[in-house]
């Protein structure tokens, strides 16, 4: 049976994340054996994707015999690395803030059109959100520019927290988000400025205030 190793195609990847696209989610983890990723996703044209599952099944486009789950291992030592080596974009959803939790009722696809929208309630930091917010602006902190892998290594390197420009809190309705126009990256420290004493900052007064006190005394 062909392993993971044997992946070397990058349409076939292409191919398994299009027929997820067309039977859905739960069809397709169910027609190859997966359940739903717990950490790792990969993310492609605004869309997350179950990466251990599309692994196993883009193998299947490209040597006509599937994996199941049970035929490897997942995480960041194999499916991670191989779609990378693909070049491909992979993202661990578990390191974020505490809320980023994927709630059932957002949907893992985003809708087509002008804006790209999801809905969150005021108690959730959308995973989907998240994701999207990553994919447009990188996980570099929009205040002070750090990026995690950079300064800690690759083991850190999706360390980074996503701001709402427009708070959540206080809103007991539905809240569309466009991830692109709503959401920032920002690291944990920058990320407690803007919310210290209980403020709303802008992401521009935090950078100014960071900006002076770096700057070289005359």
């Amino acid at each position: 049976m062909a392993g993971i190793s044997s992946l070397t195609d990058r349409g076939a990847v292409l191919k398994a994340m299009a027929e997820y696209d067309r039977v859905g989610r739960d069809a397709f983890l169910s027609q190859y054996g997966f359940g739903r990723a717990k950490w790792w996703y990969l993310l492609h044209q605004r869309k997350q994707y179950d990466s251990k599952a599309i692994v196993g099944a883009a193998i299947g486009h490209q040597t006509g015999r599937p994996l199941t789950a049970n035929d490897f291992s997942g995480g960041e030592g194999s499916v991670v690395r191989k779609l990378r080596a693909l070049d491909f974009k992979v993202i661990r959803l578990g390191i974020s803030e505490a809320s980023s939790r994927l709630p059932e009722e957002v949907p893992s696809t985003f809708p087509e059109g002008n804006r790209t929208t999801i809905v969150v309630n005021r108690a959730e930091r959308s995973a989907a959100a998240r994701l999207a917010c990553i994919d447009a602006h990188g996980v570099s902190c929009t205040v002070c520019g750090m990026a995690f892998e950079g300064t800690y290594g690759r083991e850190f390197a999706d360390l980074i927290h996503v701001h709402h420009l427009t708070p959540l809190a206080g809103r007991s309705k539905p809240l569309d988000v466009d991830p692109e126009a709503d959401l920032r990256p920002v690291c944990p420290n920058c990320h407690a400025a803007i919310h210290y004493g209980g403020e709303n900052r802008s992401i521009e007064h935090v950078r100014k205030c960071l900006t002076k006190l770096r700057r070289p005394a005359v």
